[in-house]
C-alpha cells in the first residue's frame, strides 16, 4: 500500500510536522535501553516508524493494530528481518500472539480504548516475568483544557496523573513515571512564535520558521519533576 488516509486518529510521518513527530518518537527513544537485545510488542504500532527505530535495539519487534490497511502500509515501508507487523484488534492480543514478550511498549493508545482494564489485563498476560511494560498517554490538562470530555473525537478518555498511576498500579508495579516537556529552545521559539516579530520574513530567513522545520527529539525533556505540567506521561511498569 502507497498512502494511507490521514483521518487523525494516528501519527502519519508524511503529513506530520517535525514537532509533532519529534514529540511522539520521544517515548520510541526513552524505551530503545529497555529493548537492548530483547523481545518486543509495540502495541497500537501506527504506521509502523516506532517498531522500526526499536528494531534496530531488539532482537524481535512485533507491531500489532487493529487497522488492516495500516498494517499492511507498515509491511511495505519497513523491511527488516527482526521486524513484523500482525492485523489484530486489542481485544484478541491474547489469542491472536499466543507468545510472551519481555517488553510490551502502548505509546498514546491507551486514551483511544474504552475498557482500558481489560486492555492492561491483556498486556500483563503477554509479559515474562520479569518483563517490562512501557506505557504513554498526552495529560489531559493539555490535551484538553478546560474541558470534561476530550477534545480529540478519537480520545475515549484522558487521564490526570494520580488517575493514570491508579489505573496501572491496578495491574503493575509501577517503577517510575516521567512527563515528556518542552525543552528550553522549544520554549523559546514557541514564545518568539507567539509574538510574531519575524513573521514579515520569508521561510529562508526567519528564524523561527527554521528552527521549527528542524525540530527532533532534543528539543523535548523527560522529566520525573512536575508531572503536572507535562504535555505527556510515561510510565515504566514490572509485571
Amino acid at each position: 500500500m502507497d498512502k494511507l488516509e490521514n483521518t487523525g486518529e494516528r501519527i502519519l510521518i508524511e503529513h506530520e510536522t517535525p514537532q509533532m513527530i519529534a514529540r511522539h518518537l520521544c517515548a520510541y527513544r526513552f524505551a530503545k535501553d529497555y529493548a537492548l537485545g530483547k523481545r518486543v510488542l509495540d502495541i497500537g504500532c501506527g504506521e509502523g516508524y516506532g517498531a522500526d527505530y526499536l528494531s534496530q535495539f531488539a532482537s524481535e519487534v512485533v507491531g500489532v493494530d487493529y487497522d488492516k490497511d495500516v498494517i499492511s502500509f507498515a509491511r511495505d515501508k519497513y523491511l527488516r528481518s527482526n521486524l513484523k507487523f500482525i492485523h489484530l484488534d486489542i481485544a484478541s492480543l491474547a489469542k491472536g500472539l499466543n507468545s510472551k514478550f519481555n517488553l510490551v511498549c502502548s505509546f498514546q493508545v491507551i486514551e483511544h480504548i474504552l475498557d482500558a482494564e481489560a486492555f492492561l489485563s491483556q498486556v500483563r498476560g503477554l509479559l515474562v516475568d520479569d518483563g517490562v511494560f512501557i506505557c504513554s498517554t498526552c495529560n489531559r490538562l493539555d490535551a484538553s483544557p478546560n474541558s470534561a470530555v476530550p477534545l480529540n473525537k478519537f480520545h475515549v478518555k484522558e487521564y490526570l496523573i494520580d488517575e493514570f498511576k491508579g489505573l496501572l498500579g491496578d495491574y503493575f508495579s509501577i517503577t517510575q513515571v516521567f512527563g515528556l516537556k518542552r525543552g528550553r529552545r522549544l520554549n523559546f521559539y514557541r514564545r518568539l512564535k507567539k509574538i510574531g516579530i519575524f513573521n514579515f520574513l520569508s521561510a529562508s530567513i526567519d528564524p523561527v520558521k527554521k528552527f521549527y522545520s528542524r525540530i527532533d527529539c532534543d528539543d523535548f525533556v523527560i522529566t520525573e519533576e512536575n508531572l503536572k505540567g507535562a504535555l505527556d506521561f510515561i510510565a515504566v511498569c514490572r509485571r
